[in-house]
């Protein structure tokens, strides 16, 4: 997963309907273009399904010299049944789709650690602004007897 990929906009929906069509689909290996048309829809935040793919491999197996070389890792790992691997079951695929939200969550919310330092910094600055004036006050007129 590359650092900060679920931050992107339109990242966490996009990852999401990726996971569901690879999971519950006949198809275990998907192409480009099969996404595409599956979802009627390129990602909003990457420049193919690939690519996005490309940047959560906690999710995805890619083999770039295969025409459908897209698939789940969870479903790929499955053992096979009359030569195919099965859809996930909705519960499983539910799983995925939960880890997928708390990972989004997870970023998030270390982007903004930033954000909580903002009471602090106004704090300390409005501290300084009165600590500074009272410094000027007693200079131009004394200290009070």
């Amino acid at each position: 997963m590359s650092k900060g990929a679920y931050t992107k906009a339109g990242r966490l929906s996009d990852v999401i309907a990726l996971i569901q069509v690879l999971a519950l689909d006949q198809a275990t290996h998907r192409s480009q273009a099969g996404i595409t048309m599956e979802l009627q829809e390129v990602p909003e935040s990457a420049d193919s399904w690939m690519a996005l793919a490309q940047e959560h491999r906690e999710f995805f197996r890619i083999d770039t010299e295969a025409e459908h070389g897209l698939s789940l890792v969870a479903r790929h790992v499955l053992p096979r049944e009359q030569g195919r691997r099965p859809p996930l079951s909705p519960d499983f695929t539910g799983t995925l789709v939960q880890t997928a939200i708390t990972l989004h969550d997870r970023q998030v919310n270390a982007a903004d650690w930033w954000k909580s330092l903002v009471p602090l910094w106004a704090a300390l600055i409005g501290g300084v602004f009165g600590t500074a004036s009272t410094l000027i006050t007693i200079w131009f007129k004394g200290c009070p007897k």
